[in-house]
């Protein structure tokens, strides 16, 4: 059934080739069938996965659609319903497809948003959030005192300082520009070094040492992972979860694998699908959802709409440490 009439079609940002600029198409609405809900969608984040999917490069092949989070209202309602919703309800949801006026889900791919929490707010609901749960739980599997994370500054970091101060894990976060140091200490992180800082590697082993920072989590990639390697102790573990700085290791020494370190790949997606075959993977993200007006919440600093993607992308380029940018697609 539906609350009110809804337009034939609608409008989502699309799959283009690399180097092309993401545009928009015109789709005829779907409706919802079983286990389906239609929402109308309010806001959702971009992330640089979300970046990679528009040129085809990451994400699911088999659809044009983009766009991995967001927030919107349920306007329709399909039959068989496994997970209860209501017309007009506030929901979280998960893409591919976000980045468009409506998305059609199935209804284990919703939430309901808990509280007066803002539809701005809701959106950036699970990746952030959800790989900073799955870092801490890395962490603490592992025995590891203190960890080490290369993007300080992001929304996502200064989530892991939050969470890992609650769960008495020392951080030792890099950032680039000294304007974030003061800032992020006030979120409670114990070590905040500048890379641009001509002691930097210097004064980065020595507290990775002291603090036997055996885990580290590196946004950057590139020549700066052997950076990371090689500041901490022997028998360390460091996971690579982004390539900001490159997409090859071409420089990490061989002589720091024989003290027993370990590189490897951080990936959400074996860890989701555990969560999901033992009946867990609601309770993962409602775990998370109820902290996001408090450890997981987003600084939200601009809002475009959806036929601004070209302005939003650049912006983002520029000024993604500063906070959330998110698209409204109505």
């Amino acid at each position: 059934m539906e609350s009110t009439p809804l337009p034939e079609t609608y409008k989502a940002l699309v799959k283009v080739k690399p180097g092309e600029t993401p545009k928009t198409e015109t789709f005829p609405l779907p409706k919802p069938g079983d286990n389906q809900i239609l929402v109308k969608v309010a806001f959702a984040p971009i992330h640089p996965a979300d970046i990679y999917s528009m040129t085809g490069q990451h994400g699911n092949k088999d659809t044009p659609f983009v766009g991995m989070e967001g927030s919107g209202t349920v306007v329709a309602l399909g039959e068989n319903l496994k997970i209860p919703f209501t017309i007009g309800q506030k929901v979280h949801l998960t893409g591919p497809g976000t980045y468009g006026q409506y998305i059609l889900v199935e209804t284990n791919n919703a939430y309901p948003v808990q509280g007066g929490l803002s539809f701005e707010q809701a959106a950036p609901h699970f990746s952030n959030q959800g790989t900073v749960m799955q870092m801490a739980t890395l962490a603490q599997k592992g025995g590891h005192k203190a960890a080490i994370h290369t993007a300080g500054s992001s929304a996502l970091g200064r989530m892991l300082i939050r969470y890992f101060k609650e769960k008495g894990i020392k951080t030792i976060n890099i950032v680039r520009r000294g304007e974030y140091i003061q800032e992020l200490k006030e979120e409670g992180a114990d070590y905040v070094l500048n890379s641009t800082a001509p002691d930097f590697e210097a004064q980065f082993k020595e507290i990775a040492e002291k603090e036997q920072a055996t885990i580290s989590f590196d946004a950057i990639g590139g020549d700066f992972t052997n950076i990371v390697v090689t500041a901490q102790p022997a028998g360390s573990i460091c996971y690579i979860y982004g390539f900001l700085g490159g997409r090859t290791l071409n420089s990490l020494s061989i002589m720091e694998l024989f003290k027993g370190k370990t590189v490897t790949a951080f990936n959400m997606g074996p860890y989701l699908k555990e969560l999901i075959k033992a009946g867990k993977i609601r309770e993962f993200f409602n775990k998370g959802h109820k902290r996001l007006e408090t450890t997981f919440k987003s600084n939200i600093q601009k809002v475009f709409k959806l036929d601004e993607i070209a302005e939003a992308l650049a912006y983002y380029e520029k000024n993604s440490s500063k906070g959330k940018i998110l698209l409204q697609p109505n």
